[in-house]
């Protein structure tokens, strides 16, 4: 079995050459031939040349290269589609995670019959995992998985590339959204390291930008899945307010004689709702248009392949 490791880096001259001395090392424990994919993102320290001189020396490495950094999504974007292996795993480049342990442990997943397997640290010893957890916990929530750790290292069958869809920072959520998509999905335990050079390319920052991400992610998996329930759902239950609001202006205007000029506001507020009410439908029909016209799309794509 022919197996590919997906590795961007920045920045990370110091780590590049044990990291392929392990890789090789984890490809022969787990009884696999493996192609290394570099992804250079950017790098300015010299890595790029360290990578150069790795892939002439090492048949199994292919390099590419970023001029500028783009990011981690859009370096797995291009690992991801320039792999050939059955099965394509994520580890960083940092060593935080050895390869020569990772690769077998993530592969025993596999002989389960699970789609995707995940790497759940243990022995964690940085702030971080604080972070982490509330990640954890809130993907768990949202997308119903009972998972740990989805944001490390990961492995999954070739054939998920079918239905990832990565854009932004939304390499955090492959896991979530292959779940989602109904495959079988497991973790493993695997020893974490911490980092002997280099620097964490991840701050603070990414808190609140990883749980707006996880609310984009989940509206478009549900918004794909049934749009016009959402946006109809929305507009229906504001048409029906602004009816019932109606209903009772005019019972306490003609019944309870209430003086027009108090329920002026309210007037102005149903006829709001009922409008907006009215753009949601409207809303919907055309995101199940844009919906409608992906799958045809998608499908023209699967036949000619």
């Amino acid at each position: 079995m022919l197996i590919s490791i997906v590795t961007p880096f920045a920045n990370e001259k110091e780590n590049l050459k044990e990291f392929v001395e392990r890789t090789i090392k984890g490809g022969k424990k787990a009884k696999v031939d493996i192609e290394l994919i570099f992804i250079d993102d950017g790098s300015t320290d010299g890595s790029g040349e360290i990578a150069k001189e790795l892939q002439q020396k090492h048949s199994f490495i292919k390099l590419f290269t970023h001029k500028i950094n783009r990011g981690l999504t859009e370096a797995l974007k291009t690992g991801f589609k320039n792999s050939s292996g059955e099965i394509i795993f994520f580890i960083p480049s940092d060593l935080e995670s050895h390869p020569d342990e990772d690769i077998p442990a993530l592969m025993q997943g596999f002989d389960k019959g699970f789609d995707v397997v995940c790497g759940r640290r243990i022995s964690r010893k940085e702030i971080k995992i604080i972070l982490s957890s509330i990640y954890n916990d809130i993907s768990n929530f949202l997308f119903k998985t009972k998972l740990r750790d989805m944001n490390w290292i990961k492995a999954f069958k070739k054939e998920c590339l079918n239905d990832l869809i990565l854009r932004s920072d939304w390499h955090r959520f492959i896991v979530q959204i292959l779940f989602y998509k109904g495959y079988k999905v497991t973790e493993v335990p695997v020893n974490w390291y911490k980092r002997k050079s280099g620097k964490s390319h991840f701050g603070l920052k990414r808190i609140p930008i990883s749980f707006f991400d996880a609310l984009s992610v989940k509206f478009l998996m549900v918004f794909t899945k049934a749009p016009m329930r959402l946006f109809g759902g929305f507009g229906g239950l504001q048409i029906v307010s602004a009816i019932l609001i109606t209903a009772w202006m005019l019972y306490s205007s003609f019944i309870l004689k209430t003086s027009a000029f108090r329920l002026r506001p309210l007037l102005y507020f149903s006829v709001a709702l009922f409008l907006s009410g009215i753009i949601f439908f409207f809303m919907g029909f055309i995101a199940e248009l844009i919906v409608n016209l992906n799958e045809e799309i998608k499908n023209q794509k699967n036949d000619k392949n």
